[in-house]
C-alpha cells in the first residue's frame, strides 16, 4: 500500500518560476511601477502642506544647519520658517530667467 501526499505537503508551492516570464510582462510591468512612483511622489510632497508650499529635499553645509537651526531656537519659530525667510531676503530685487 503506497502513501498518498498529504494536500499542502509541500510549503514551497506557492513559489513560481519567474524565468518563463516574457520579456513584454516584465517590461510592462516596469512602466507600471515607473509610472506609480512618479504619481506617489507628486502626491506626497505635497501631502499635509499649505497650498503654494512643497516638500523638497537639499545638499546643505553642517554648519549652516547648525547655525539655521540656533536661529529657530532663539526666534522661536520653525526651520523652515527661517529659511523661507533668508530665501525671500536673498531673490528679493533678483532678475531671474525661466528656465526652458
Amino acid at each position: 500500500m503506497s502513501k498518498k501526499p498529504r494536500l499542502g505537503s509541500d510549503p514551497l508551492s506557492w513559489i513560481k518560476d519567474s524565468r518563463k516570464e516574457t520579456k513584454d510582462s516584465k517590461q510592462s510591468l516596469l512602466s507600471i511601477q515607473s509610472k506609480h512612483n512618479i504619481q506617489s511622489k507628486s502626491k506626497t510632497t505635497k501631502q499635509g502642506l499649505k497650498e503654494g508650499w512643497v516638500r523638497a529635499t537639499f545638499i546643505v553645509r553642517e554648519d549652516y544647519v547648525g547655525k539655521l537651526k540656533a536661529v529657530a531656537y532663539w526666534d522661536r519659530k520653525q526651520i523652515k520658517e527661517v529659511i523661507d525667510e533668508a530665501l525671500t531676503a536673498y531673490l528679493e530685487g533678483k532678475k531671474i530667467k525661466q528656465i526652458p
